[in-house]
C-alpha cells in the first residue's frame, strides 16, 4: 500500500467519524427537544386537571352551603350565603383559569405538535 493511499484511507476515516459525530449530536438534540415537549405537555395537562378539580370542589362547597342556608335562621344567617357565594365566585374564577389553560394547551399543541421528532 502506497503512502498516499494510506493517507486517503485515514482522511476517509476522519470524515466518517466526523459524520457519525454530527449525526449523534443531531439525534441528541432531537431527543432533548422531544423530551422537553413531552414534559411541558404533561405539566400543562396536570395543571388543567387541577383547575377542573378546583372548579368542581368549590362549586360543590358553595352549593352545599346554600342548601344549609335554607334550613338555618338566626342572627348570623347572613354569613352562610356570603360564604357560599364567595366559594361559587372562586369556582367561576377557577373555571375561567381552566379555560385559559385549555386554550394554552391547544396553542402549544398546534404550535409544536406537528414537529417531526
Amino acid at each position: 500500500m502506497s503512502k498516499s493511499s494510506f493517507e486517503k484511507k485515514i482522511e476517509q476515516g476522519f470524515y466518517a467519524i466526523g459524520r457519525q459525530r454530527d449525526q449523534l449530536a443531531s439525534e441528541k438534540r432531537r431527543l432533548a427537544r422531544q423530551l422537553r415537549y413531552a414534559q411541558h405537555s404533561a405539566r400543562l395537562a396536570s395543571l388543567s386537571k387541577q383547575y377542573d378539580f378546583g372548579m368542581v370542589f368549590f362549586a360543590a362547597m358553595g352549593a352545599v352551603l346554600l342548601i344549609v342556608f335554607d334550613g338555618r335562621s338566626g342572627s348570623d344567617a347572613w354569613l352562610t350565603p356570603v360564604l357560599s357565594l364567595s366559594l361559587m365566585l372562586f369556582a367561576c374564577a377557577n373555571a375561567l383559569r381552566g379555560r385559559k389553560m385549555v386554550s394554552r394547551i391547544r396553542n402549544f399543541n398546534d404550535r409544536f405538535g406537528s414537529w417531526q421528532f
